[in-house]
């Protein structure tokens, strides 16, 4: 692809800013354009589903999902890369990026739309954008708030789940913020793809009332961290296998193999049985929700991945951890997955990622 680069978005959307934020990082030309009425028309010349991020290059080529759009740019424009040297920290920093993509964005979900004042905060948020420089229809917050408190359903959301999902988010909190005091970013002096996948959903629950102010009075480390990653730059280098490992431990087995792999796992059966809904056991609560084929789709990806490292420390953290032996347990054939895009929710509205 070829600057200078258009990227289509919004600002609620934690796949967009992931996007923008890798933009910023690797120095390259790009102007933001938010998806509003105004650029409707446009946005949907390039789009071959609803979703965004949307990234159109110079000669007016097209790229969707956030992650191929990095992984793209990334065997590109190879300075300042993303991606550690050593496979195993590699995988790792993969392994997080899609935790953050898949399961994070359940509690960002959660937040946004299960608690009256940032429903509110959502709702004038998104129609101010679609709306911008014109006049907003009449009852049109409550037409946002209404549709996505509807899909909460979509991302396991429920007054049950909903200590599962916000312990999952202040687990993390703790975890990322005793990592982010010994280094910059989460495998060194610069950011790896596990930071602008953790920072794209971090930043949205940090924008919302309620879990904003937990993050901002719990984890000041991972606050600073997002500032950062707004325009993160390259302060030195990957730390080692071996320096990183002890980092992420409790990480992998707490909410990886804890619940994230779980849930995956659980999603890939009912994909493959074409199920009209996912449910799992994930810590002593039974997780419900609607099937998501993006999903499974990544889960094929991330065992694509995790097949092409042969490394004995890292096989024996996962082995540790519990991650390896959910890994083994998937059952299914990838390509009954299929192609679309169905995780929690853009803020707009669109089914999708991103």
């Amino acid at each position: 692809m070829t600057a200078p680069f258009r990227l289509y978005g919004a600002e609620l959307s934690p796949y967009s800013v992931k996007v923008r934020s890798y933009l910023r990082y690797k120095g390259l030309d790009f102007e933001w354009r938010a998806r509003t009425n105004a650029t409707q028309e446009e946005f949907q010349r390039y789009a071959k589903l609803p979703l965004i991020p949307v990234l159109v290059d110079a000669d007016e080529n097209a790229l969707q999902d956030s992650t191929p759009i990095i992984e793209e740019l990334e065997a590109q424009y190879t300075d300042q890369s993303i991606l550690p040297e050593e496979a195993s920290v590699a995988f790792l920093s993969a392994l997080i990026e899609d935790y953050a993509d898949e399961w994070l964005n359940k509690a960002m979900f959660h937040y946004r739309w299960s608690y009256p004042e940032d429903q509110e905060s959502a709702a004038k948020r998104i129609s101010d954008m679609i709306f911008e420089g014109a006049e907003k229809p009449e009852g049109i917050e409550e037409q946002v708030r209404t549709r996505m408190i509807s899909r909460l359903y979509h991302v396991g959301s429920s007054p049950e789940t909903a200590p599962l999902i916000e312990g999952s988010f202040t687990r993390l909190l703790g975890l990322l913020n005793t990592l982010l005091a010994k280094r910059p970013y989460l495998f060194g002096g610069r950011p790896s793809l596990a930071d602008f996948g953790l920072a794209g959903q971090l930043a949205q629950l940090n924008s919302d009332p309620t879990p904003g102010a937990l993050l901002r009075a719990q984890a000041p480390n991972v606050a600073k961290w997002l500032e950062r990653m707004d325009a993160p730059k390259a302060d030195s280098g990957f730390a080692p296998f071996d320096e990183v490992k002890g980092d992420v431990e409790e990480l992998l087995r707490a909410e990886i193999a804890g619940a994230y792999l779980l849930w995956m796992d659980a999603n890939a059966r009912a994909v493959s049985a074409d199920a009209s809904g996912v449910s799992v056991d994930i810590a002593g609560t039974t997780f419900v929700q609607k099937p998501q084929r993006y999903a499974a789709k990544a889960l094929g990806e991330l065992k694509r991945k995790r097949a092409l490292v042969e490394d004995e420390a890292l096989a024996a953290l996962l082995a540790a951890t519990g991650v390896d032996a959910l890994l083994a347990v998937f059952a299914r054939d990838d390509e009954d997955a299929g192609d679309d895009e169905e995780a929690g929710g853009d803020d707009e509205g669109d089914d999708g990622e991103e």
